[in-house]
C-alpha cells in the first residue's frame, strides 16, 4: 500500500507509479480550469480508450472495469457511469431530484442501457474511445464552467456513436458544506440553464433556439414564479402546534421546496440570458452578469451565425 497523505502531488505519483502494476505517469499543465486539464489529458493520453473521473470523487474498485465491460458487450466506444453524492457528515436535508442534479448526481437506471438525447454522459464518470475523439474533437475550451460535457455527448451523438451507461460504474461526488448554500446551486442552475441553451442553438438552430427561450420564458412566469409564491406562502402559514419534532420537518421540508422552484427559476433565466447574449452579444452584453457570476463574455460566447 502506498501512504500518499504526507505527500505532495509530484511525490504522491512517483510513489504511486513505482507500485503500480501498469504505467503511471503525471502531466503538469501550465494553463487553469478542468476544460483544459482535460483536453490535455486527451493529447497526452497513450491507450486506445480514455477515461475521465474527476478530483472531489471516489471510485468502487471495479469502476473502470464496469465501463470497459459495457463498451465490449455493446460494441460502443463512449460509455458512462452513476455517480451518487456523498453529503456532508451529518446533514439530514431532503434534497429534491432538481437540486442533486445541481450537485452533479446522475440519473439512475437500473440497468445498461442507451444514452437518450435529454440524459448523456457526463465527464465525471466516463470512458471514450480514442477513435471518437480523432472523428468528433476534444472539449470546447468555450465551455468553461459547466457544459463542456454536454457539448462533447452532442458531437458524438451527432457523429452517429452510441453512448451507453454502466449502473455498475459507480463513483461518489464528495459534497463540501459550501455547495449546499443557496448561492451555490444559484449559480450552478444559471450555468446550467446557458450551457444547455448553447447545445440548443449550436443543434437546432436560431429559430428553433428562439422558440424554446420563449417557451421557456412563458413557463417561468406563467407555472414556475407561481409555484414559488405558493412554497413561499406555505412557509409562512405553517401550523406551530403540533410539536418542536415536527414543526422542524415542515420548516425543512418547506425550504427545500423553495429551493426547487428557484432552480426552475435559475435554469429558464440562464437559458434565456444565453441564447439572448449568443444571438446578439452587441445588443444583450451582460457584462455585470458575467462578471457577478463568473461567465467569460464574449471571449468565451461568440454569437452563433447561421440556421
Amino acid at each position: 500500500m502506498v501512504h500518499t497523505a504526507s505527500l505532495g502531488t509530484r511525490e504522491m505519483i512517483e510513489e504511486m507509479a513505482k507500485a503500480s502494476p501498469v504505467p503511471v505517469r503525471g502531466i503538469r499543465h501550465p494553463h487553469e480550469g478542468t476544460v483544459s486539464a482535460r483536453n490535455q489529458g486527451f493529447r497526452e493520453a497513450q491507450g486506445d480508450w480514455i477515461a475521465m473521473f474527476d478530483d472531489d470523487q471516489i471510485a468502487e474498485p471495479q469502476w473502470l472495469r464496469e465501463l470497459w465491460l459495457v463498451a465490449k458487450e455493446n460494441n460502443v466506444k463512449s460509455v458512462g457511469g452513476l455517480l451518487h453524492l456523498r453529503l456532508p457528515e451529518g446533514c439530514d436535508r431532503k434534497l429534491s431530484q432538481r437540486c442533486r442534479r445541481m450537485l452533479g448526481e446522475t440519473v439512475k437506471w437500473e440497468t445498461s442501457r442507451p444514452y437518450t438525447r435529454q440524459e448523456g454522459p457526463g465527464s465525471g464518470n466516463q470512458m471514450i474511445h480514442r477513435t471518437v475523439i480523432d472523428q468528433v474533437g476534444i472539449f470546447d475550451h468555450s465551455f468553461v464552467l459547466r457544459g463542456h460535457d454536454t457539448d462533447l455527448y452532442r458531437r458524438i451523438r451527432m457523429a452517429g456513436f452510441d453512448s451507453w451507461y454502466s449502473p455498475k460504474a459507480v463513483g461518489y461526488h464528495i459534497i463540501p458544506p459550501h455547495r449546499l448554500e443557496d448561492s451555490f446551486f444559484k449559480d450552478a442552475s444559471l450555468h446550467n440553464g446557458w450551457s444547455f441553451a448553447r447545445r440548443d442553438l449550436l443543434e437546432r438552430g436560431r429559430l428553433a433556439a428562439v422558440g424554446l427561450a420563449s417557451l421557456r420564458a412563458i413557463q417561468a412566469l406563467v407555472i414556475n414564479l407561481p409555484r414559488l409564491g405558493v412554497s413561499i406562502l406555505r412557509g409562512n402559514r405553517q401550523e406551530r402546534g403540533n410539536g418542536e419534532e415536527r414543526r422542524n420537518v415542515k420548516e425543512r421540508g418547506n425550504r427545500e421546496e423553495i429551493l426547487d422552484a428557484r432552480i426552475r427559476l435559475w435554469r429558464a433565466e440562464g437559458y434565456v440570458r444565453s441564447t439572448l447574449y449568443s444571438l446578439a452579444p452587441s445588443l444583450f452584453t451582460q457584462n455585470r452578469f458575467f462578471k457577478k457570476y463568473e461567465f467569460r463574455g464574449e471571449k468565451h460566447f461568440p454569437a452563433i451565425r447561421g440556421a
